[in-house]
This record gives C-alpha cells, structure tokens and sequence, in this order.
C-alpha cells in the first residue's frame, strides 16, 4: 500500500499496467475515494501505467482537516507523481478532480504531460449552476439521506438509470462515500476554486469531456472551459450524465486513449 507522506498526512496511492507505457494520473471527485472509477483504471491500464489515488480526507489517505484549498489538493497529486518516480503524467479529472487537475496544470505544469477535464467547473462563483432541486437533492445525499431516486437524479441519466434501477446506488456504495467532515472540508476547497483569470496559461493539450445531460455540472460550465483554455477540444456526450465513465464506458475509454495517445506522439 503505498503512502505519500505530506507535512501532517498522508495520501495513498496505487499503480496499475506496464511502467514502460505512457503514465496516467486519475482525479476523483467529491467525497469519494478513488474506487469510485470503477472499471476505469483497469481498461486504461492495458496502454499506460494508471495512478489512482484517495484525495485527502477520503477511502485509504489521512482523514485530518477542516478546510481545505484546491492549491492543496492539487500539490497532493503532484507528489503522487513524483512518489511513483515520474517526472510529469498525462491527467484526467473528473468533477471537483477536473478542479485539481486544473489547479495541477497552473502549479505544476512541468508534472502534466496533457489533461482531460470531466465534468467541471473553473469558478464557484461563476459557474453555471445546477436546479434547486439538484442542489437540494445533493445537500440529502451527502447528509447520508441516500436513496436509489436520488442518487440518480442527480448522477446519471434518467435513460441509463431507467435500464440499471440500482446501478447508481450499488456505484456509489462501491465508491466509499466519505463522512460529512471530509465532504465538508472539500466542499470548501470547491467553494473557493477560481481559475478564470489563469486558463489562458494552461498550456497542456487539454480535451474538456461533459456529458450532455449533466444535471449536477450543466454542460455550459465544460463549453467555458474549453473556450478560455488554449486549443482546448470539448466532447458533449449526447444525454450522459455527471458520471458518464459509468454510463458510457466504452466511449470514455475511447475518448481518453485518442487524446492521450496523440498528446503523447506530438511530444515525441
């Protein structure tokens, strides 16, 4: 079980795949650990060697702190990076990941080779923001008022929940929801997220992925991103939801392989 020792935590991290292959970092996102991926890091194992760690205060990392800042979190997955013996990796976050790997390309750009944004936001106060209802069903959930309903309401897709009735539930219990603490204590870090003035600066290859029935991050937030960041690219996911890694696997797989892969030729 590797650990990345910090100042006063920990982070724990794990590899996956051949170390000769390109490396890929993975971000998760609000309150979960990083088992959230799901199947993800195994599928994009079979041509990079995959990282996947637990954001402070969530599954196997220090659960310690009250506040915490995206700068924070975002030299924590630096110093995954360089634990695992890397220079740099190609990223892809999704949510408040897509926060941090964000924050990551603005701090640390040496360590990101190229990035891929999922579902996600450059400012709290000038986002895009969901309905009341969302918002409410959100404050629910993370109060561990969990219901098949309300997880999907606000997940997926009303399509892909209306084939797999149980899949958002039986997801997010495979996901190690954080306690309130800890979501709390991200929540803050989102809260004070802001990098408008600095996406000009971004100057990874950068595909800002969203899918097209995104209750929770309504896809005009990715449309931002992908016009403010340098030669972005935006891929709209027809109907998907906040977590469409989930609902469309394939096509995420696919997405991330191109986008990497040719990030990865272009520097050679």
């Amino acid at each position: 079980m590797p650990l990345v020792h910090r100042r006063k935590h920990f982070i724990h991290y794990e590899a996956l795949g051949d170390p000769r292959n390109p490396p890929l970092l993975l971000i998760m996102g609000l309150a979960l650990s990083s088992r959230a991926w799901d199947r993800l890091p195994e599928l994009m194992a079979r041509r990079f060697q995959v990282l996947v760690f637990d954001n402070r205060g969530t599954g196997r990392s220090a659960r310690v702190g009250v506040a915490y800042t995206m700068r924070e979190l975002a030299d924590d997955a630096a110093a995954v990076i360089e634990a695992a013996g890397l220079r740099s990796a190609h990223v892809f976050g999704i949510s408040m990941g897509g926060m941090i790997a964000q924050e990551l390309a603005l701090r640390h750009p040496e360590r990101v080779r190229s990035l891929a944004l999922g579902c996600t936001i450059a400012s709290w106060r000038k986002a895009r923001p969901p309905s009341l209802a969302t918002k409410l069903d959100l404050l629910l959930l993370n109060l561990g008022l969990v219901t098949p309903a309300r997880v999907a309401r606000i997940l997926v897709s009303a399509e892909w929940h209306a084939q797999n009735p149980s899949g958002a539930l039986e997801w997010i219990k495979r996901a190690e929801r954080t306690a309130l603490r800890f979501a709390t204590a991200q929540v803050l870090a989102i809260a004070r997220h802001h990098t408008v003035p600095r996406l000009s600066h971004i100057r990874a290859p950068t595909l800002v992925i969203t899918g097209g029935g995104d209750r929770l991050v309504p896809p005009a937030n990715s449309e931002f991103l992908a016009r403010s960041i340098p030669n972005a690219r935006l891929l709209v996911l027809p109907g998907a939801g906040h977590c469409f890694p989930l609902e469309r696997e394939a096509e995420t797989v696919r997405a991330l392989e191109e986008h990497f892969l040719a990030s990865e030729a272009r520097a050679a």
